[in-house]
Order: C-alpha cells, then sequence, then structure tokens
C-alpha cells in the first residue's frame, strides 16, 4: 500500500517474455488498473493486454522518448506528482476515454497508442535499435544520417476511408499521438480523442531536402512544405514491398497492414492535475 492508500503490486520482469505472462497474469487478477512505468515499448507491450481486456491504464514515463506519455500531457520528469495523480484516480475510480489504433497484420491484431510509421523513420528505428549508445532523439538523429547513405524510396499505394493515393514517397506516418522519436512532431495535429487518424506522407526527396526539412520536425512545421501532405480517415490500408511497419516504436512487421481508430477504446486513468 502506498501513501495514497493505494494497494500496489509491483511486477519488475527480467525479460520480455515473462512481462507477457506477467501482464496477462496480472489482467486475470481485474485489477481497478495497470500501470506502465517505462518508455513507450513498455507502455506498448502493456497495451496489447490491457486493449482487448478493457482493463484500465496508467503511465509513469520513465524510458528515452516517452512521446505517448508526451502526447497525453502527462509529466515527463515528476514521477512523485504523476504516481499521486494515478493513486487519486484509482481511489476516485476517475478514468476517461481515448483513442486506439488497431493494426491489422495478417491474421494479428497490434495496438499502438502512438504513431505508426514505415519508410525512412521506420528504416531508421532499425538502425536506431541496434545501438544503445545513445538515447532518445540523439540516437534517431544518428540513425537517420547513418541511414541517409543507403536510404531509397519505395512505391506504396494508400487507401484513406477508401480514397486511393499512390506513388513513391520518403516515409508514411499514421498518427494517433504526435511525435515519435523523444518529441519529433511527425503528425502535429493528432489528437488522441478526436475519433481520428492523421496521415503524413512525405513525397521523394533528395537528401538535401531532407535534411534541409527534418529540423522542423520538432516544430511540426515540415508538413508546410511542398513534399509533406496530411491527411485524415478512420481506417488507413498502406500496401508496399520492402519497407518495415514500426509502431510505437516496435516492430510489427512487413507491410500490407490495415490501421483504424477505435474512437474512445481505452480507458485511462485520468492522469491530468
Amino acid at each position: 500500500m502506498n501513501s495514497e492508500g493505494v494497494d500496489v503490486d509491483l511486477i519488475v520482469p527480467t525479460d520480455l517474455g515473462l512481462m507477457r505472462e506477467s501482464i496477462v497474469e496480472a489482467i486475470e487478477s481485474v485489477p481497478a488498473g495497470i500501470i506502465a512505468c517505462g518508455g513507450d515499448g513498455t507502455v506498448h507491450l502493456v497495451l496489447q493486454g490491457v486493449a482487448p481486456a478493457a482493463t484500465p491504464m496508467a503511465i509513469i514515463p520513465a524510458g528515452t522518448g516517452n512521446d505517448i506519455a508526451r502526447s497525453l500531457g502527462i509529466a515527463i520528469k515528476d514521477h512523485d506528482v504523476v504516481a499521486r495523480g494515478i493513486a487519486r484516480s484509482l481511489l476516485a475510480g476517475r478514468t476517461r476515454a481515448i483513442d486506439l489504433t488497431c493494426i491489422e497484420h495478417g491474421s494479428r491484431q497490434v495496438w499502438s497508442l502512438g504513431v505508426t510509421s514505415m519508410g525512412l523513420d521506420s528504416a531508421v528505428n532499425e538502425r536506431a535499435n541496434r545501438t544503445r549508445r545513445f538515447n532518445g532523439t540523439t540516437r534517431y538523429v544518428l540513425g537517420l544520417l547513418a541511414e541517409m547513405r543507403s536510404f531509397h524510396t519505395y512505391e506504396f499505394v494508400v487507401t484513406v476511408d477508401g480514397e486511393p493515393m499512390d506513388g513513391p514517397a520518403t516515409l508514411i506516418a499514421i498518427g494517433n499521438g504526435s511525435s515519435y522519436g523523444g518529441g519529433m512532431k511527425i503528425c502535429p495535429t493528432a489528437s488522441m480523442t478526436d475519433g481520428i487518424l492523421d496521415v503524413t506522407w512525405v513525397d521523394r526527396a533528395s537528401r538535401t531536402t531532407i535534411l534541409r526539412v527534418f529540423p522542423r520536425i520538432f516544430s511540426g512545421s515540415h508538413v508546410k512544405h511542398p513534399a509533406v501532405r496530411v491527411l485524415q480517415g478512420r481506417t488507413i490500408t498502406v500496401q508496399s514491398k520492402g519497407p518495415v511497419v514500426y509502431a510505437d516504436g516496435e516492430r510489427v512487421g512487413d507491410l500490407p497492414i490495415v490501421a483504424s481508430v477505435v474512437a474512445g477504446g481505452l480507458r485511462m486513468l485520468d492522469q491530468r492535475l
């Protein structure tokens, strides 16, 4: 029991397999809520269990990127304040509904809260995940610079609510949340409460153009560049040969995918103070 009078079971798995088992066991005990303490990867893993079970969830951001927490307006640095807010919400039974992305990948369903990406950004993610020397945005930027030496664009077919578009693209990002990579606002107007997914399509561009436009991603102003298109929809199908798909910074697999918004599909303990 913590100082706020809430009974808490602390689970610290030593590997991913045990973590998945622990999440299942925790949900089977029908808790008032499950708290994910970690970064976007931890949140993503916990989400796979709580989303289909309709178990309320909370986040204590303790990772390198924390983009999901950032998009939800959760304090990134003051963990004590966040924990007290969670405790008060548990005692009061106070929750809020937020949107989910359901990604159909073959016979699998993958749940996401943040950004689903494919193209240059997912290739950078693949590269960044192979090194642990740096954290957050630094690791992403270094991965981008390294990937630019060999990356090539792909031909995509994207269907947004039944309307198809196709052509070469540098990257495509589907946002329920607005940012990835530790605060890079790839889908700056995306909201987790509007029942809509934002799609950022970046046309084929030279390395010079990409490097010139890239710094604007931190403010979200990259969407004003003529090579960038922004669409919105509830169901997005993406097809291509070659690109790897990432969701919340975690590898999903190869295309194709169908990403659909589930409006109000997750109950979050209301951590807003």
